[in-house]
């Protein structure tokens, strides 16, 4: 009986220990390094020329984190009453929070500055949301490779 006490305990002890180390690596800008593709949904933006004011905007595109946390990536986007506009760039970088939260910071090659609410759900996907009152979305991002490196796919 002292055996099946020493066995289970030895498992609790090991399940406590490393609870914690799977819960931080999960949540930390190292664990989201990848090849992403995002979609947004139906939003209001007040992005400036040469888009009119006060629009729906809908955009997809995608999103390469490093494991620094600087990402880049390109995205298509549509503005009512105004057109499609294909392939416009980005640069910034990503913070993500232990405890699962986190900001998205980036400049376009249209040159509008964005900073973005993230929730890790998984290491396949996030979900994101404007901070900026005048330009509203959320978006779905999800990962298409573990890493930056060809080959490395993430398909399962």
């Amino acid at each position: 009986m002292n055996r099946h006490i020493l066995s289970l305990s030895i498992l609790v002890f090991m399940a406590v220990l490393s609870g914690p180390a799977a819960a931080d690596h999960a949540c930390s800008t190292k664990a989201i390094a990848g090849k992403w593709l995002f979609a947004t949904s139906i939003g209001r933006q007040m992005l400036g020329e040469p888009f009119p004011p006060d629009k729906d905007i809908t955009a997809i595109g995608t999103m390469n984190i490093s494991r620094d946390g600087s990402l880049s990536g390109s995205f298509d986007v549509t503005v009512e009453n105004f057109g499609f506009v294909p392939g416009l760039l980005y640069v910034g970088s990503v913070t993500v929070n232990p405890d699962c939260t986190g900001t998205i910071h980036f400049v376009t090659s249209q040159g509008s500055e964005r900073t973005d609410s993230i929730a890790v759900l998984s290491k396949r996907e996030i979900l994101a949301m404007s901070q900026d009152p005048q330009n509203l979305w959320t978006y779905q991002v999800r990962r298409i490779a573990k890493s930056l490196r060809r080959g490395d796919r993430d398909d399962d």
